[in-house]
């Protein structure tokens, strides 16, 4: 779809591949949504009066008349998704839920989508496409509703927050946001101090400093935190065993993980999957 000034009548979607020779208007708007994602590559991304570097797994959603751009700076191609959509496309069976995902989409956010549940994302986009070419007049359209609500389901379940990693870590500080969100973005495999360092621009002794003065946490107690975040969440959505979650969080012992997530949670992983579950079954 060409990207216009005028409604549109439903919901549209479109994949293409960009590099630094693609142009286009420093900033642009329009009078419907935009839900960005970014399948491979790199590129900035310019909303909200804010850049933001986005990588492999990173989702914009842009309201209604907002202004943005974006700009891809490497020869190398980025592969990059973007759907079109109004509010009365969003009709969830739950009216509360309804209200909810249209109170979210009030406000731009970026957001990235963890490695290993990318692959749930893309799908259903290739499916909104296919969609689209299939172009039944009659069903095509509630299929891309389906698809879009459920889109809008899994990225609000499994993404983190761009804008919430400077919150959880209460600084301001750009070096050490850059760290924080370097680690958010690998947390799932061996890194070390240096390679944090490198992106923050500081040296690692200064860094680990830094960060503790600003955010009363050591870096490797950060990683470790994210890890677990990231693990209690796979148990929950996935049915990974326990070694599986460690290994996909970044944790070379499962053992160790074992121990650490007891200690930050009160009990096991595996009894806090059963928790969690008999809790959502009560409800």
């Amino acid at each position: 779809m060409r990207v216009t000034n005028k409604p549109i009548k439903g919901i549209y979607v479109e994949q293409y591949e960009r590099d630094q020779t693609f142009r286009m208007p420093d900033s642009h708007l329009h009078p419907y949504y935009e839900l960005f994602y970014l399948n491979r590559g790199a590129c900035t991304f310019f909303v909200n009066n804010h850049f933001y570097e986005l990588n492999a797994g990173s989702v914009v959603l842009i309201p209604p008349d907002t202004l943005h751009s974006t700009k891809y700076k490497s020869k190398k191609k980025a592969l990059r998704s973007a759907l079109f959509f109004r509010l009365e496309d969003l009709q969830f069976p739950d009216p509360h839920m309804t209200e909810v995902t249209k109170e979210k989409l009030s406000s731009s956010y970026v957001l990235e989508i963890p490695e290993m549940y990318r692959p749930h994302i893309e799908k259903i986009i290739e499916n909104m496409i296919a969609e689209e070419r299939f172009n039944n007049q009659i069903t095509s359209p509630v299929m891309l509703q389906l698809c879009l609500m459920q889109l809008l389901i899994l990225i609000n379940r499994f993404a983190t927050g761009i804008e919430n990693i400077a919150e959880s870590i209460h600084t301001s500080n750009r070096q050490l946001i850059l760290a924080a969100t370097f680690i958010s973005r690998n947390y799932n495999r061996a890194i070390t101090l240096e390679e944090i360092a490198k992106v923050s621009g500081f040296s690692p002794n200064y860094l680990s400093r830094k960060f503790h003065e600003s955010t009363g946490i050591g870096v490797h107690e950060y990683l470790n935190l994210t890890r677990l975040q990231k693990a209690s969440m796979e148990l929950l959505n996935t049915d990974h065993t326990v070694t599986e979650v460690a290994m996909n969080s970044g944790f070379s012992d499962s053992n160790y993980f074992k121990d650490a997530f007891k200690k930050m949670y009160g009990v096991s992983p595996r009894a806090y999957r059963k928790m969690q579950k008999e809790t959502v079954m009560r409800e």
